[in-house]
């Protein structure tokens, strides 16, 4: 695939969403596995950062408590875009995890461990 043409769906606009689609790119060139099911799976990683963005957008507008009216009645409850960011950051981890770019992908054994002589006996 020719870097130069790879850019984010016109259907993102966040910056922290287009700053992520650029470096899981040049992650997956580094690793020599950028193709289309790759590029796929980053698509759909940058669009969740885009709404977990909105998501902490609205927590910063809102709190994280929100005042609930139902009729007369009155009440604090968590504000629902909490909930909606925990999810997206798993969804998130499950897509780094098949792209092999999380940490614990990082841990590829390098060498067989030596057995020593205790082992051995």
């Amino acid at each position: 695939m020719d870097k130069e043409t790879i850019k984010p769906k016109k259907i993102i606009k966040n910056k922290e969403a287009k700053n992520l689609f650029q470096i899981l790119i040049q992650e997956l060139e580094k690793e020599n596995n950028l193709n289309d099911r790759t590029l796929m799976i980053v698509d759909n990683i940058v669009l969740l950062e885009q709404l977990k963005q909105e998501h902490m957008k609205d927590i910063k507008k809102r709190g994280v408590m929100e005042l609930f009216k139902n009729g007369s009645q009155e009440m604090f409850r968590e504000n629902k875009s909490v909930d909606k960011i925990l999810k997206i950051v798993e969804q998130q981890r499950k897509l780094q995890a098949e792209l092999k770019l999380t940490p614990a992908s990082e841990k590829k054994i390098a060498e067989v461990v030596e057995v020593d002589d205790f082992e051995r006996f």
